[in-house]
């Protein structure tokens, strides 16, 4: 399930046209491109500098099954990656207003409301190179 969590979360940002400017981006961009800026694991296939950011990393974080078995109260993270950190914050921000007190849907997926846990910069020790990162609860159905 985690995998159509991170691909409804990938869909729902793509399909977005400012979060996408944000990325230097639009929504019709080449998937080759798109892959590039907003990847779907914590760890990107080319190096992150100065020169590949703006750039999102997208993966989910360690949940649990509810009192209710069929319910799984997950976490998902998203790293901003910008070459200032108004340019991380303002895709954090973008995507705060996409997902928080909202259903995440999907072909395939569904989840009940989505809220935002926690937020705040990261020290990326890569010159040119600020961080942010935003981790948000999601609950969904199991499905077998």
């Amino acid at each position: 399930m985690s995998l159509k969590l991170i691909d409804a979360i990938y869909n729902t940002l793509k399909a977005d046209a400012e979060f996408m400017a944000l990325l230097g981006l639009t929504p019709t961009s080449p998937s080759a491109s798109i892959t590039v800026k907003m990847v779907k694991g914590m760890e990107p296939e080319q190096a992150i500098s100065g020169n590949t950011v703006p750039m999102l990393l997208m993966y989910v974080k360690p949940g649990r099954f509810g009192s209710n078995p069929l319910v799984f109260e997950g976490k998902f993270c998203l790293d901003f990656y910008g070459k200032s950190s108004y340019q991380a914050k303002q895709m954090a921000e973008r995507a705060f207003k996409l997902f928080h007190d909202k259903r995440i849907r999907d072909t395939n997926f569904g989840s009940f409301l989505c809220v935002l846990a926690y937020e705040d910069d990261f020290a990326t020790g890569i010159t040119g190179v600020k961080g942010y990162e935003s981790i948000y609860d999601v609950d969904y159905l199991r499905t077998n």
